[in-house]
């Protein structure tokens, strides 16, 4: 593996510094510090098998974030994975309460 960023991230990272010159109300990045985690670490993460991750993308009740792709890679929001285990968090504490 190279020890240089794709080609195509350069070119997302050259878009997002555009659109930090347009007002905030257009801008989809979410505040604070933005970063991709890669499927490893998202499985380290979660501490469960390639097939299951994929297989709660599938879920229809509580989705975890499908991955976004960056030229052959996909990689997940850092920000939209913690808010997912902290919604699992609070579903089963809740049930454990009742």
């Amino acid at each position: 593996m190279s020890q240089f960023p794709p080609r195509a991230f350069i070119r997302m990272v050259a878009e997002l510094d555009q659109e930090e010159a347009l007002p905030e109300a257009t801008q989809t990045v979410p505040q604070g510090e933005l970063r991709f985690l890669s499927l490893r670490d998202v499985l380290d993460r979660l501490t469960i098998s390639r097939s299951l991750l994929y297989e709660l993308i599938k879920d229809p009740i509580q989705p975890f974030p499908a991955p976004v792709h960056i030229g052959r890679r996909s990689v997940w929001v850092k920000n939209e994975v913690e808010s997912y285990m902290q919604a699992i968090l609070e579903t089963a504490r809740k049930r454990s309460l009742s």
